[in-house]
């Protein structure tokens, strides 16, 4: 099943807003613009992008402010911005496509790596036990989303990973040790912070709940992605999201600091 596009989602949710305070039903609005019926409902839902004159008539409807038109025209811009897709299944490409946009980043996982982090033999590893038909086309995938986050004005990525994903030998002595290197180099990069929270810390707030937080800025898109083996979810509701990134703060407080868990990946890289 095709996943909906996540600029498109955003676009939807602020024209409904802004139509509802306008006090407009979307029939009128339907017939102000020329629409035919169904489409404003396919707009707010997320399905249809708009034009750019588009968004103007439709500011001019809701009789937006300043602000308020300039950020539709983000949103509308971006909405109508087409991604080539990546090798993932159909409930992760929204997360793809939010992925190449943020601004910000924050990781958890009490086991497993981030994937643009994933050196490419664990990267293969993994994806050998995967449901994938293409494994060398993924590990490609995972090195160029790397290039994204490496870049010159990359995005702020905050890692924190359960101290299991260091013991856990995905793919063997060699491939470990290649992948808390890479770890390690990444962890230098200004952009870049990389926090081990480890087992004698025992319960804590997010404890089973591995989850991904995107935040874009060009349109504002908060996100909180959690992802299964059959689908995913996408939280995209302010006090939702809040509660996520509270706990992820707790625990970062509580995790080793940056140099205390480079110093556990060179212990580990020395055995």
């Amino acid at each position: 099943m095709a996943t909906k596009n996540p600029q498109r989602v955003a676009l939807g949710e602020a024209l409904n807003r802004a139509r509802l305070k306008a006090g407009l039903a979307a029939s009128e609005v339907a017939a102000e613009l020329g629409w035919y019926e169904g489409k404003v409902s396919r707009v707010e839902s997320g399905v249809r992008a708009i034009a750019r004159a588009e968004a103007d008539k439709l500011a001019d409807l809701y009789d937006l402010d300043e602000e308020g038109r300039k950020r539709l025209h983000l949103l509308a811009d971006a909405a109508r911005k087409k991604e080539s897709p990546a090798r993932v299944a159909d409930f992760a490409q929204s997360y793809i496509t939010m992925e190449r946009a943020a601004v910000a980043v924050s990781y958890y996982a009490p086991d497993l790596v981030w994937g643009p982090m994933q050196h490419h033999d664990y990267a293969r590893a993994l994806l050998t036990w995967a449901r994938t038909q293409d494994i060398e086309g993924s590990v490609a995938d995972r090195i160029a989303r790397r290039l994204l986050i490496t870049r010159d004005e990359g995005p702020e990525v905050r890692l924190m990973l359960g101290e299991a994903a260091v013991w856990q030998q995905i793919g063997g002595p060699r491939t470990m040790r290649s992948q808390l290197e890479l770890l390690l180099e990444l962890g230098q990069l200004p952009n870049v912070r990389l926090r081990i929270l480890p087992f004698t810390v025992g319960a804590h707030r997010l404890l089973g709940v591995p989850f991904t937080h995107l935040r874009l800025t060009s349109p504002d898109i908060s996100r909180v992605y959690l992802e299964g083996q059959t689908h995913a979810t996408y939280i995209a509701d302010p006090d939702e999201v809040a509660v996520y990134v509270e706990d992820f703060e707790s625990d970062w407080s509580t995790a080793l600091d940056e140099e205390e868990s480079a110093t556990i990946l060179r212990r580990h890289i020395g055995n």
